[in-house]
Formats: structure tokens, C-alpha cells, sequence
């Protein structure tokens, strides 16, 4: 999915499961949660390089294991969450987006101290496939100044805004000296407001009320039984749903996983770790290493078959694809 370099080799391009359910990170933090509908969530992409070998996601967790992870921020009430899940023994990951730090360094050394991870979420929130090469690697920079200074031995985690992350922009950032990322990390669950399942962002967006949105995620998370979970504590509604739904899911027996314990990640961090990959290929998310060019892996995703062709994935029948030089399946 991209040139096989030591950052290629981590950052995997994200996608969601299918365009609709990318989930949404909306920009407003007050607490009556007036989500603005200007594009600026993580709402879907029509993004065709959007695919499913690229993602880091958490559907390889054991049964009844989630990893929490929490979107742009910090915000008001980052602190207040950050001592909750300590105190309840969890250890989740903040995809921080360094415009909302300045005035908040509070909430990042909350994190810190508490014992979560601070992640990349990119400065301002921007889809960076539509950004020059020189504005994607600001984007991500100007951020990781906020994470090294505060968390210098990593491990650095990206998520990219909208799901939107192809082989041009991990390039773009392979090229500088930021190879130290792993991602694009996804998510499972907390994609998509439905009858049976949700987005925070979006129940605060059509003014439903934390136990109905909490009701969701959780019917969501004991349908799927695993995953890595998104939302967003810009939000003080995501603050009291946590709060909510976290009781009830220890009380079933569900762990609480660091998401760089998860295996699609942990595959990513070994591969960055060994940094084995030559100057040519595509980096597989279910390998958890870099593949050459007309490789046709088979993803742990969604079962669908990807050839590797110029640096990035496109389908494949698998079997039946004349051009594939070597096949992994599942």
C-alpha cells in the first residue's frame, strides 16, 4: 500500500469497512454538543484508495477484549476522563489534534501521568488526501512536536482524519524524518449511528442523550465482542457516555486492552521495530511486513483478496489473478 521504507512499514493507509461507516470527529467541544456539520468529522470518504489490507484494526482481539481509543482533543474534560479510566485500571490511547493543545497542557500531562498514550491525530483535522505533500507532512509535524515533547519514547501511533490516508500521503511523510509512526489505526466500533449501533459525535449531532447512545455502543460492542472502540473526548457527552458504558462492560467481563497490545498494531510496531523492508512494495496489515510489487495477500479484514501494484493495493480474485507472483491467504 506503499513504498516499503522503515515508516512504510508502520503506516499503514486506513479505511473503513465500507465508505458509510467511517465515523465522524466532530469540531465542537462545548458541553450542550452543538456538532458542526461542515465536513470537519471523520464522516465518510469517497476515497477509492480506500482499502482494507491498509487498516490497523482490532477484529483479531480475543472475545470480549476492546481497546478505547479517544479523538480530538484534548478538551475540556480530557483530565477528568483520563483519571476515570485510570482509576477503573484502563489504559486508553488520545488521537490529539495539536490545535487544541495550546491551553490545555493540563489535559496532556493528565495523560501522560495517568498512564494512556497520546497518538497523532494531525494538527488541524484536515482530509489529508487532499493536501499537497508539503501540507500533509505539517500536518503531522506540527503535531508530533506536541507528542515527542511530552511522550519522546513513543510508541508513535497516527490516525488519520476523515479515514482518509492512501500511498501518496504515507509517502509524503516517509520521505521526511518521521519514521518512527505506525498506522493508520482504525477502529471497529463507533463508526456509524444506526438502529444498532453508533457515533458519538453524531448522537450528539441529532441531540440524543447518553444513555441512548450508550445503549448502542454497547449493543455495537457485545454484537462484535472485540475491537478497537472511537470516541471523542472533545465532547462532555463522550465524557459521561464513557462513564456509562465502562461499569457495565466490567461487570460483563469484557478486558480493557492497550491498542498497541492490539495484533494488528503490535504486527506493526515489530515490523517498524525490525525496520526490514526494502525501498519497493506495499506494507501488509495482516503480514504485519513489507510485500514486492504484484504480491496478492488476503486481508484478515475482510477476507478480500489486494495485489500490490505500484506501491499500493488495489483488488485482486486472489486465485484466479493471473498476475500475482505470490499469494498469502488466510
Amino acid at each position: 500500500m506503499m513504498p516499503a521504507r522503515r515508516f512504510a512499514v508502520c503506516l499503514f493507509a486506513l479505511a473503513a469497512t465500507a465508505c458509510a461507516s467511517v465515523a465522524g470527529c466532530a469540531a465542537d467541544s462545548t458541553d450542550e454538543e452543538e456538532v458542526a456539520e461542515d465536513g470537519s468529522g471523520d464522516n465518510a470518504t469517497s476515497e477509492d484508495a480506500i482499502v482494507s489490507e491498509r487498516q490497523l484494526m482490532g477484529n483479531e482481539l480475543p472475545d470480549k477484549h476492546i481497546a478505547l481509543t479517544y479523538d480530538d482533543g484534548p478538551g475540556a474534560r480530557t483530565v477528568e476522563l483520563a483519571d476515570y479510566l485510570a482509576e477503573k485500571g484502563i489504559a486508553a490511547a488520545f488521537f490529539i489534534n495539536g490545535k487544541n493543545v495550546p491551553g490545555n497542557q493540563r489535559a496532556i500531562d493528565a495523560v501522560i501521568g495517568r498512564g494512556h498514550l497520546l497518538a497523532n491525530h494531525t494538527q488541524n483535522h484536515l482530509q489529508l488526501t487532499k493536501l499537497s505533500a508539503e501540507k500533509v507532512v505539517k500536518e503531522v509535524a506540527d503535531t508530533d512536536a506536541t507528542l515527542v515533547a511530552a511522550q519522546p519514547a513513543g510508541p508513535f501511533l497516527i490516525r488519520a482524519p476523515f479515514g482518509a490516508w492512501n500511498g501518496n500521503t504515507a509517502r509524503a511523510v516517509n520521505a521526511t524524518t518521521m519514521n518512527k509512526y505506525v498506522g493508520s489505526v482504525f477502529w471497529d466500533i463507533g463508526g456509524q449511528l444506526t438502529s444498532t449501533a453508533a457515533a458519538d459525535w453524531d448522537c450528539w449531532g441529532k441531540r440524543y442523550d447518553v444513555q441512548r447512545c450508550g445503549d448502542l455502543y454497547l449493543n455495537e460492542i457485545r454484537t462484535k465482542k472485540r475491537g478497537i472502540v472511537l470516541m471523542h473526548d472533545i465532547h462532555g457527552k463522550s465524557v459521561d457516555m464513557t462513564k456509562y458504558i465502562v461499569p457495565k462492560l466490567i461487570a460483563e467481563g469484557y478486558k480493557f486492552v492497550k491498542v498497541q497490545d492490539v495484533p494488528a498494531v503490535k504486527r506493526a510496531l515489530a515490523a517498524a521495530s525490525a525496520a526490514n523492508a526494502g525501498d519497493d512494495g506495499c506494507q501488509s496489515a495482516t503480514l504485519g511486513r513489507s510485500v514486492p510489487e504484484n504480491t496478492c495477500v488476503q486481508s484478515r479484514n475482510d477476507q478480500k483478496w489486494h495485489r500490490c501494484v505500484d506501491g499500493d493495493w488495489v483488488a485482486s480474485s486472489g486465485a484466479a489473478d493471473a498476475s500475482c507472483t505470490q499469494r498469502f491467504g488466510l
